[in-house]
């Protein structure tokens, strides 16, 4: 039985063995890929300062009054050209045939050009061309000092060089386009002249070159070839040479031995891979007719069924099916018969359960109630002004604590209550019983998230609110005075709670008027309003916060830690879980 497994996975070897290797192929080769594709980029580039020389010249060429070396503008004509393009060409200058210098962009004492100009314009007389473009070797101009590129266009005239138009194109221009090219990809860059010398125009040294034997070899391929190689300094790289213009070529070296470690890395996970693979089927093959099938099954089957001992077993209907599996499948459906029967009882607890709980809540709303009307009467037959505030202030107290315990029983939830509506229906609560009919003299407004708060934060809550909106009535908008009355809860990142290690959302709550103002309540501060807002507020787990707003109104604001309720771990707002 081995020697039959080894022998049908020798096919899964094979083809995972040459994918592989495929794949380390092509890992390896994207070095030379990306290397011809830089190359290419970089002579597109590089080549647009080449034709705009080109054009420029033969453009002079083509301009009989530029090259009129006979009236003595042709310098300043030229110099009012070479100021279009300071930082592009060193200077512009005509030669005549024999080399003598006629004209030049830039004043000069020297009566003569460069001689090797003169020698490839001869050269280029012979092509039969009337004005080709010729480049010479990098050179430092003779006027600026500064690295040049030579670009000359003659007129040949019966086979003859009549004139010689010639320009220094900076090499400060390849360094600059190729400075501001792909800055994140490490490369290297070079120009190369007729003689290929080579004229880095990145920062690379002479240890980035290509050994002589390699750039021999790289001379002589086509433009959209790379080739790999060590280089002088013993690094491998990716080389590609492109021909920008006969007599200028680019090369471009990438380094290629971060890409050969990952595709080695790469062949040996993916060996990795498919040992693990090969080992885990053979082992699964191997023990799974015994260890993995048959026994498990059994004893499986009979743990069931002792687990319900004299529970009766249907009969399979089903015919040839192994005794194994018929014995799970009578297991399982004792288990699910027993399973289903206790979910029932615990439903049924939990049903008794709420409608007790509900119950309770009820009888204390109704009691509430009835503690608040009783207040009210008794405070209705007062004469004392003061008594009968302090009998209205504890009647809206407990109204409001009886306002918690009936959404406790509208949402039988028990633990936490949905925050908006609750606080909407206590603060029409609030006016009605001082009077006041909300949005007519004081507009009501409630901006709170869509969240749960448990019923322990929820009294701390409902009573700080109570206070706090009564105060604003009676105090912040005495008489006929109109405003608004803002009521705003909302999310506020998170915080760790006093005495606890673990972050837990936190929860800002506002209440905030634009009546008379913080200096107009100054002499509320110490009343007992005042030390219950702050005692609730350090109930919730924050301090209360008192300013003056820019509206000339007063607000009060406390952060506090949003508590979850017992058994749930998520924090989440009100709604989530009936979403989900």
């Amino acid at each position: 039985m081995f020697l039959l497994l080894i022998v049908a996975s020798v096919p899964v070897i094979g083809i995972a063995t040459a994918n592989a290797v495929l794949n380390y192929d092509a890992e390896r080769a994207s070095g030379r890929r990306t290397a011809a594709l830089l190359g290419e980029v970089a002579a597109e580039r590089h080549g647009a300062a080449i034709a705009h020389l080109r054009e420029l010249l033969q453009g002079i060429a083509r301009n009989d009054e530029l090259t009129d070396t006979s009236s003595g503008q042709c310098g300043n004509r030229l110099a009012n050209l070479l100021s279009l393009y300071p930082h592009r060409y060193s200077n512009i200058w005509i030669l005549d045939g024999g080399g003598r210098l006629l004209c030049s962009a830039i004043p000069t004492i020297a009566e003569r050009g460069d001689p090797e100009s003169v020698v490839l314009a001869r050269q280029a007389a012979k092509g039969g061309e009337h004005a080709p473009f010729i480049l010479d070797r990098f050179k430092a101009g003779l006027l600026t000092g500064r690295s040049v590129l030579t670009g000359a266009v003659p007129l040949i005239q019966d086979g003859q060089v009549k004139l010689i138009i010639a320009a220094g194109l900076l090499i400060d221009v390849f360094i600059r386009e190729e400075a501001h090219a792909s800055p994140s990809i490490q490369k290297y860059v070079w120009l190369l002249d007729r003689q290929n010398v080579p004229l880095p125009l990145t920062e690379g040294e002479e240890a980035e070159l290509p050994e002589p034997e390699l750039q021999t070899v790289l001379l002589t391929m086509s433009r959209r070839e790379a080739l790999e190689g060590r280089s002088r300094g013993g690094q491998d790289f990716a080389y590609a040479i492109s021909d920008l213009e006969q007599g200028l070529r680019l090369m471009v070296a990438l380094p290629t031995s971060d890409i050969r470690r990952n595709a080695q890395l790469a062949l040996l996970r993916r060996a990795a891979e498919l040992a693990a693979f090969l080992f885990a089927c053979l082992l699964v093959i191997v023990t799974g007719a015994d260890v993995a099938i048959a026994r498990p099954l059994r004893l499986l089957a009979g743990r069931v069924r002792e687990w319900r001992p004299g529970s009766p077993f249907p009969g399979s209907t089903m015919r040839g099916e192994p005794e194994e599996v018929r014995a799970l499948e009578r297991a399982f459906n004792d288990a699910a018969v027993a399973i289903a029967a206790r979910e029932e009882q615990l439903n049924g607890a939990l049903r008794q359960r709420d409608l007790l709980m509900a119950e309770i809540h009820h009888r204390v709303k109704n009691n509430l109630q009835i503690v608040a009307s009783l207040l009210n009467l008794q405070g209705s037959r007062l004469r004392d002004p003061a008594a009968r505030a302090q009998f209205s202030t504890a009647r809206d107290r407990v109204q409001a604590l009886a306002t918690l315990h009936r959404h406790l029983y509208i949402n039988r939830t028990f633990e936490a209550i949905s925050l908006r509506p609750f606080l909407e229906e206590l603060c029409k609560q609030l006016f009605n019983a001082l009077g006041e009919i909300p949005d007519r003299r004081i507009r009501l407004i409630v901006q709170a998230e869509d969240m749960e708060i448990v019923t322990d934060q929820a009294v701390s809550m409902a009573l700080l609110v109570t206070e706090a909106v009564t105060n604003s009535i009676k105090h912040a908008f005495p008489e006929t005075r109109t405003g608004t009355i803002t009521i705003a809860v909302h999310p506020d990142g998170t915080m760790v709670p006093e005495g606890d290690e673990e972050e837990v959302d936190a929860v800002v709550l506002s209440v905030h008027d634009d009546g008379r103002g913080l200096a107009a309540q100054e002499e509320e501060e110490q009343g007992i309003g005042m030390q219950l807002i702050r005692g609730f507020a350090q109930h919730l787990g924050g301090e209360i916060e008192r300013r003056a707003t820019p509206d000339n109104g007063t607000e009060l604001r406390v952060r506090f830690p949003l508590r979850r309720r017992e058994g749930d771990l998520s924090g989440r707002p009100m709604g989530a879980e009936a979403q989900g």
